[in-house]
């Protein structure tokens, strides 16, 4: 595959063409991984809504009937649920770690093994999560690794 980027100075917005001789996998993944940065979540804070980009956030928890979306320094909550969420950002580096979070496998930097098969994770903004066995294959894969 070649990627080539031409600037051009008078353009109002960026437009991206894949050219291809057939729409197979790859180009799939491609458009599937640019269309990953049009996504947001709305969310609320202080009786005010915001549009937050997916590079934002660190993971979604669901507490009480409640999700929350967790970043860098903030915690906002949003009306959608788990299973919205992981519908929105399937094939993206968001994964389900426990019944309760969503986290951004990209914001992991470290793990560390836990009791009865668990892990945890460190975040890069220093939060811990905590991975359910249910999920640590799925998890591995992601990042590369072995299942199991």
């Amino acid at each position: 595959m070649k990627v080539r980027v031409e600037t051009i100075a008078d353009l109002n917005e960026t437009e991206i063409v894949v050219r291809c001789p057939e729409r197979d996998e790859e180009v799939e993944r491609v458009v599937s991984a640019l269309g990953f940065f049009e996504k947001a979540v709305m969310a609320r804070k202080d009786g005010r809504t915001f549009r937050i980009p997916p590079a934002d956030i660190y993971y979604f928890e669901a507490v009480d009937d409640k999700t929350y979306v967790c970043l860098r320094k903030d915690v906002c909550e949003t009306t959608m649920r788990l299973y919205e969420i992981e519908s929105l950002f399937r094939g993206s580096t968001f994964l389900r770690v426990n019944r309760n979070t969503i986290v951004d496998a990209a914001k992991i930097r470290s793990f560390k093994s836990a009791l009865n098969g668990r892990m945890e994770a460190r975040l890069e903004n220093g939060e811990a999560i905590e991975i359910s066995r249910a999920y640590v294959s799925a998890l591995k894969l992601m990042l590369g690794g072995r299942g199991k």
